[in-house]
Protein backbone atom coordinates (compact mmCIF):
# COMPACT_ATOMS: atom_id res chain seq x y z
CA UNK A 1 0.00 0.00 0.00
CA UNK A 2 1.03 3.57 -0.82
CA UNK A 3 0.25 6.25 1.19
CA UNK A 4 -0.09 10.02 1.70
CA UNK A 5 -1.29 12.53 4.50
CA UNK A 6 -2.07 15.87 4.42
CA UNK A 7 -3.82 18.46 7.07
CA UNK A 8 -5.47 21.48 7.06
CA UNK A 9 -6.73 24.10 9.43
CA UNK A 10 -10.21 26.09 8.96
CA UNK A 11 -12.61 28.85 10.02
CA UNK A 12 -15.83 27.51 9.94
CA UNK A 13 -16.24 24.23 11.36
CA UNK A 14 -19.96 23.97 10.10
CA UNK A 15 -19.35 25.29 6.47
CA UNK A 16 -16.11 23.24 6.17
CA UNK A 17 -17.90 19.92 6.84
CA UNK A 18 -20.67 21.11 4.76
CA UNK A 19 -18.19 21.62 1.74
CA UNK A 20 -16.47 18.30 2.94
CA UNK A 21 -19.30 16.26 2.68
CA UNK A 22 -20.62 17.95 -1.17
CA UNK A 23 -17.27 17.34 -2.22
CA UNK A 24 -17.36 13.72 -1.52
CA UNK A 25 -21.16 13.09 -2.72
CA UNK A 26 -20.26 14.45 -5.98
CA UNK A 27 -16.75 12.27 -5.67
CA UNK A 28 -18.97 9.27 -5.16
CA UNK A 29 -21.22 9.98 -7.91
CA UNK A 30 -18.50 10.35 -10.58
CA UNK A 31 -14.57 9.26 -9.64
CA UNK A 32 -15.34 7.59 -6.11
CA UNK A 33 -18.78 5.57 -7.20
CA UNK A 34 -18.57 2.27 -5.79
CA UNK A 35 -16.83 3.42 -2.86
CA UNK A 36 -18.88 2.85 0.64
CA UNK A 37 -18.92 6.33 2.76
CA UNK A 38 -19.17 5.97 6.65
CA UNK A 39 -19.26 8.71 9.25
CA UNK A 40 -18.74 9.11 12.90
CA UNK A 41 -17.71 10.67 16.26
CA UNK A 42 -14.94 10.12 17.83
CA UNK A 43 -13.76 12.29 20.34
CA UNK A 44 -14.00 15.43 19.35
CA UNK A 45 -13.54 14.82 15.29
CA UNK A 46 -15.48 14.19 13.20
CA UNK A 47 -14.42 11.09 11.20
CA UNK A 48 -15.37 10.12 7.75
CA UNK A 49 -14.04 6.98 6.03
CA UNK A 50 -14.23 5.96 2.33
CA UNK A 51 -13.09 2.18 1.14
CA UNK A 52 -13.49 0.83 -2.16
CA UNK A 53 -11.53 -0.37 -4.70
CA UNK A 54 -8.81 -1.35 -2.87
CA UNK A 55 -8.46 2.79 -1.85
CA UNK A 56 -8.75 3.55 2.09
CA UNK A 57 -9.05 7.26 3.03
CA UNK A 58 -9.89 8.68 6.51
CA UNK A 59 -10.79 12.09 6.76
CA UNK A 60 -10.97 13.63 10.20
CA UNK A 61 -12.24 16.95 11.08
CA UNK A 62 -11.64 18.69 14.35
CA UNK A 63 -12.38 21.66 16.05
CA UNK A 64 -10.21 23.75 13.67
CA UNK A 65 -7.81 21.63 11.59
CA UNK A 66 -8.53 18.27 9.64
CA UNK A 67 -6.41 15.74 8.51
CA UNK A 68 -6.61 13.31 5.54
CA UNK A 69 -4.90 9.78 5.40
CA UNK A 70 -5.07 7.83 2.19
CA UNK A 71 -3.76 4.33 1.24
CA UNK A 72 -3.71 3.34 -2.52
CA UNK A 73 -2.75 -0.80 -3.24
CA UNK A 74 0.39 -0.39 -5.61
CA UNK A 75 -1.88 -2.00 -8.66
CA UNK A 76 -4.31 0.54 -8.65
CA UNK A 77 -4.46 1.65 -12.27
CA UNK A 78 -3.95 5.56 -11.15
CA UNK A 79 -0.67 6.57 -9.73
CA UNK A 80 -0.24 7.40 -6.20
CA UNK A 81 0.80 11.13 -7.23
CA UNK A 82 -2.25 11.42 -9.35
CA UNK A 83 -4.14 11.13 -6.67
CA UNK A 84 -2.28 13.40 -4.61
CA UNK A 85 -2.05 15.96 -7.26
CA UNK A 86 -6.22 15.53 -7.52
CA UNK A 87 -6.86 15.76 -3.57
CA UNK A 88 -4.29 19.01 -3.12
CA UNK A 89 -6.80 20.51 -5.71
CA UNK A 90 -9.51 19.58 -3.93
CA UNK A 91 -7.62 20.93 -0.62
CA UNK A 92 -7.02 24.35 -2.18
CA UNK A 93 -10.63 25.55 -2.50
CA UNK A 94 -11.08 24.50 1.56
CA UNK A 95 -8.14 26.70 2.85
CA UNK A 96 -10.93 29.80 2.90
CA UNK A 97 -13.04 27.79 4.81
Amino acid sequence: MERFVREGTFRDRGRFLQVLRGTLARLREGALRGMDETWERTGEADVARLSGLGVRAELAVGASSWRAVVEIPAWFPISREAVEAKFDEMAAAWKDL
